[in-house]
C-alpha cells in the first residue's frame, strides 16, 4: 500500500472519530418525541417539532464547536485530510516523473510546423 493510501485511511478514521464525537453531542440533547398517525393538526405539530429539532441540531453544532475537545479533533481531522492530499500529490508527481524518465524525451515539433490534422486539405 502506498503512502497516500495509508494517509487516506487515516482521514477516514479521523472523520469517523469526529463524527462519533458530534453524534454524542447531538444525542445528549433533549428532543421532543412525536409518534403516531398524521392528522392535519399532527402534521402542523410535526412541522413545529421539526423546526425545533433543526434549531436543536444547530445549537448542538454550536455547542460542539465551543467544546475545546471537538475543536481540537476538527483541527486534527483537517490536518490529516490535508496531509493525505499532500501525499497523494507527491505520489502523483513521483509517478509522472517515473513515467517521463521511462519514456525518454519526446520530439516536439517547432512552432510553425504542421502537425497531422492541422494542415489545410490540399487543393484549397
Amino acid at each position: 500500500m502506498g503512502h497516500s493510501d495509508e494517509t487516506w485511511n487515516d482521514v477516514g478514521e479521523q472523520f469517523k472519530k469526529l463524527g462519533t464525537i458530534l453524534k454524542h453531542h447531538y444525542q445528549t440533547q433533549e428532543l421532543p418525541d412525536v409518534v403516531g398517525p398524521a392528522s392535519d393538526d399532527e402534521v402542523k405539530e410535526a412541522v413545529r417539532v421539526l423546526g425545533e429539532t433543526v434549531k436543536a441540531v444547530i445549537a448542538t453544532v454550536g455547542d460542539a464547536v465551543a467544546d475545546p475537545g471537538v475543536r481540537d479533533e476538527a483541527r486534527e481531522t483537517a490536518a490529516v485530510f490535508f496531509g493525505a492530499l499532500g501525499a497523494t500529490f507527491a505520489d502523483l508527481a513521483d509517478d509522472i516523473s517515473t513515467r517521463s524518465e521511462a519514456e525518454g524525451p519526446r520530439d516536439i515539433p517547432p512552432p510553425g510546423d504542421d502537425v497531422a490534422g492541422d494542415a489545410p486539405p490540399e487543393g484549397t
